[in-house]
């Protein structure tokens, strides 16, 4: 009787948890945004055309960490990259209201000329999507301050995290992401219906 009366309470606090996290579910559809996750530090970088680049600029934008001897992950991502590209030109947000960065993790290794022959490789449109370097030091403060972990472990190879920020015109970080592997690709969807939803708040 006792364990009857157990089920039955078990059941009645299951059944209230998804209640509840289904009327969390319709709350975030009917106010249709994205959390604020944490706040974004601006930096100022060189570009690969080789103007300063500020990321205080109004624009929603996606950035990853990367480096041009990385073997697969980063190439894989800048892949994914290319179809986000296009898909914003459709959509005419591209350099405008949103745009792609990539900051490279070694810039001791990849000067501008080294990044500029890779961004051609993914036929990147520097009108929107920003490739940047900085110096060692201002490269670990920008990596930090996004606690973004990375170290060079055995000659050209960096170990680092694959977090992707999805980032606001204020500011703010709305959405991570991952970057690609040989068994999953960038989710380009998810991250278009984000920036969609960004563009419109």
């Amino acid at each position: 009787m006792n364990t009857r009366l157990t089920l039955v309470k078990a059941g009645i606090f299951v059944l209230v948890i998804l209640c509840g996290l289904i009327m969390v579910t319709l709350q975030w559809d009917k106010n249709n945004n994205l959390p604020v996750l944490d706040k974004a530090e601006p930096f100022t970088l060189q570009s690969i055309t080789e103007d300063e680049y500020s990321s205080d600029n109004g624009k929603i934008k996606l950035m990853a960490f990367f480096y041009t001897n990385c073997p697969d992950i980063c190439p894989l991502t800048m892949s994914d990259f290319k179809k986000l590209q296009n898909e914003l030109k459709l959509r005419k947000v591209f350099g405008t209201k949103a745009e792609l960065v990539a900051i490279t993790l070694d810039p001791e290794e990849d000067d501008l000329q080294t990044i500029s022959e890779y961004a051609q490789k993914f036929e990147a449109d520097p009108g929107g999507w920003i490739f940047l370097r900085g110096t060692p030091e201002q490269t670990k403060e920008v990596a930090d301050s996004y606690h973004m972990k990375f170290k060079k472990v055995s000659g050209d190879y960096i170990a680092h995290n694959t977090t992707m920020f999805l980032i606001d015109s204020k500011n703010q970080i709305r959405g991570l992401y991952d970057m690609a592997n040989t068994k999953k690709a960038v989710e380009n969807e998810e991250i278009m219906e984000a920036i969609h939803l960004l563009i419109n708040e």
